[in-house]
């Protein structure tokens, strides 16, 4: 082995335990009533779908009762922790931490089989698990939205496993379905997973009655989660396509955390969705690096980091190599459904808002890009991955700690 190998291999020791040290210190310190999926799990347990108060600034106000609006996939997964613990539970990071760990085994076996190489693997899992917005929503899994985009990310994960590796249709659908009920968009993945179910030679537009059944087998337990999900909307909100967004950010909740804020004056003046959003998302998503504010008469006191978080493509470049992959048909189905999903973001009221980390609506999509990474990288590229990475995750890290810092 070679002394740059053993210098390179070293570091990115060094950085993966300063960020399980990172996990473990957020762990420890987690509150109660921080995360109000324990708010939405404790009104079903009695026997309501509202709930008594909101733990941040995100809830609805209908009728004069509170809601919980976000997906209630998450909320099952709590549920049982809270009918053993109460409202009060606050062991929402280790859940987090333990979506982590399944997500990284699942990526383990999607690398091996799309590179059939342990060092790419290792390099690309590195890259997967800590020089992305997963590391973040994963240590901050003590809140609402962060909890959902570490389970959304894990079920993505799991319908691409079982598409690629496993070969199960009836599994991706249950995987993808459950992904929905965390991360709405990711119920545009079903083209995606079809093509990847095909067999190598087969016509996309072959109708026999293998396609039937493998279409019957991927798309029963989505649409299973679609009647779901409408219904869940129908009886809190009275129509199957009201999510609840249409109430979140009412005055009277002004005197909450969220009062003032620029995302409660643009829901209330310009919509959930508005093409006046479009720059500012677009300059995140791309163009902004990572902002720490100086101030003081030399301009040398650090005193904040911008919350908007930073470009995926600067903090992770080497994830442009994905664009290398083989143009075949799934290629163009995966990239036209991670292009949807990002330019559907763009139009959003937030960006992510609270993050000290690249865009973390990005994991809507990332799970797609990731399945070109492997498929473009070769063994040559080994060497450049490991600095990129080792990069990347350094990038990661420091905003994560320099924004948690200033935080504080």
């Amino acid at each position: 082995m070679s002394v740059q190998r053993i210098v390179i291999s070293s570091l990115l020791a060094l950085l993966v335990l300063a960020f399980l040290g990172v996990f473990g210190l957020a762990a420890l310190r987690e509150l109660p009533e921080s995360n109000s999926y324990a708010l939405l799990a404790e009104g079903w347990l009695q026997g309501r779908f509202h709930t008594e108060h909101c733990f941040d600034d995100d809830c609805a106000l209908y009728n004069g009762l509170i809601y919980i609006i976000f997906p209630p996939m998450p909320g099952i997964i709590s549920l049982p922790f809270v009918a053993l613990f109460g409202v009060g539970f606050n062991f929402f990071i280790p859940l987090t931490i333990m979506a982590f760990a399944i997500t990284g085994w699942m990526w383990w076996g999607i690398f091996i089989r799309e590179t059939n190489s342990r060092d790419l693997t290792i390099l690309l899992l590195l890259m997967v698990l800590f020089a992305t917005p997963l590391a973040f929503v994963t240590l901050r899994g003590d809140h609402v939205w962060f909890f959902a985009q570490t389970w959304g990310f894990l079920f993505s994960t799991g319908a691409l496993y079982f598409a690629l590796v496993r070969r199960n249709a009836l599994l991706v659908g249950l995987f993808i379905g459950m992904a929905f009920l965390s991360r709405q968009m990711t119920i545009l993945y079903l083209p995606f997973l079809y093509v990847l179910l095909l067999p190598p030679e087969t016509p996309l537009f072959r109708i026999d009655m293998a396609a039937f059944k493998r279409a019957l087998a991927l798309a029963a337990l989505p649409i299973f989660a679609l009647a779901i999900y409408f219904a869940y909307n129908y009886v809190r909100f009275g129509s199957p396509m009201e999510t609840g967004y249409s109430y979140i950010f009412p005055v009277e909740f002004d005197e909450g955390p969220g009062a003032g804020s620029f995302l409660s004056n643009r829901v209330r003046e310009l919509g959930i969705f508005s093409d006046q959003y479009f720059l500012f998302n677009l300059v995140y998503m791309f163009i902004a690096g990572p902002h720490v504010e100086f101030a003081g008469r030399y301009m040398t006191e650090l005193v904040g980091f911008d919350i908007n978080g930073a470009s995926l493509f600067l903090v992770t470049p080497v994830l442009l190599l994905a664009l290398l992959a083989p143009w075949n048909r799934s290629f163009w189905f995966g990239l036209g459904t991670a292009g949807l999903i990002l330019v559907l973001t763009l139009f959003y009221h937030s960006n992510g808002f609270s993050q000290y980390s690249a865009q973390r609506y990005t994991l809507d999509w990332l799970p797609i890009l990731f399945v070109f990474l492997a498929r473009s990288v070769k063994p040559a590229y080994g060497p450049p991955l490991s600095i990129f990475t080792a990069y990347s995750m350094a990038i990661t890290l420091s905003m994560i700690a320099l924004g948690g810092f200033l935080a504080a």
